[in-house]
C-alpha cells in the first residue's frame, strides 16, 4: 500500500491555532507540490485531514487540483498534539475494513513529522516535513519500520526520490 503524508500549507499567526488561515502563498505551494504527483494520486482511494482550518483549506486546494471524487474524513487525531499510536490504529482500522490500496494523511507538525520517522523507522526525517511538503511511503502496513520513504516533494523544490 502506499501512505502519502502532506503537511497543510503556509498559515500566518495571526488567529487562534484552529483557526489560521492558508495564506495565498500556501495555496500556491500545495498546487505545485501536488502537481508533481497528479499521476500516482490519481489512484488515491482516501483522505484524512485535520480539522483545523488551515487543513481544511489545503484539503480544498488538494481537492481541486485533483479532482478528487473519492471519500474524505475529518479527524482530530491528525491535529497537532495527535498521538501516533492513536492515527496508527485508526488507520489500520481503515485499511482493514475497506481493503484499501492508497490513503493520504493532511495533517501538523510535529505529528506529520512523528508519522513520517515512525513508518520509515528513519530518525532526522521529521525536520523535512515543511508546510506544503508531500511524502510518499510504500508501506506493508502503518507500523514502525514497515515503510520505505519513495519520495519527498517541498514547496520550495522538486520531488527528491529515494
Amino acid at each position: 500500500m502506499i501512505i502519502y503524508l502532506l503537511r497543510h500549507g503556509d498559515a500566518p499567526y495571526d488567529a487562534k491555532d484552529c483557526e489560521r488561515s492558508l495564506s495565498s502563498q500556501g495555496k500556491i505551494d500545495t498546487q505545485n507540490v501536488i502537481r508533481q504527483h497528479l499521476s500516482e494520486l490519481a489512484k488515491l482511494q482516501l483522505i484524512v485531514c485535520s480539522t483545523t482550518l488551515r487543513s481544511k483549506q489545503t484539503l480544498q486546494v488538494l481537492s481541486d487540483v485533483l479532482d478528487y471524487p473519492g471519500e474524505v474524513l475529518l479527524s482530530n487525531m491528525l491535529c497537532s498534539s495527535g498521538k501516533v499510536s492513536a492515527v496508527q490504529a485508526y488507520i489500520n482500522q481503515l485499511i482493514g475494513s475497506r481493503n484499501l490500496e492508497s490513503v493520504l494523511l493532511l495533517s501538523h507538525q510535529p505529528l506529520i513529522g512523528d508519522i513520517l520517522e515512525y513508518i520509515t523507522d528513519q530518525k532526522g526525517l521529521s525536520w523535512s516535513m515543511n508546510t506544503s511538503t508531500f511524502a510518499a511511503i510504500d508501506a506493508a502496513s502503518f507500523s514502525r519500520g514497515f515503510g520505505r520513504l519513495k519520495s519527498i516533494t517541498h514547496s520550495s523544490c522538486s520531488k527528491i526520490s529515494s
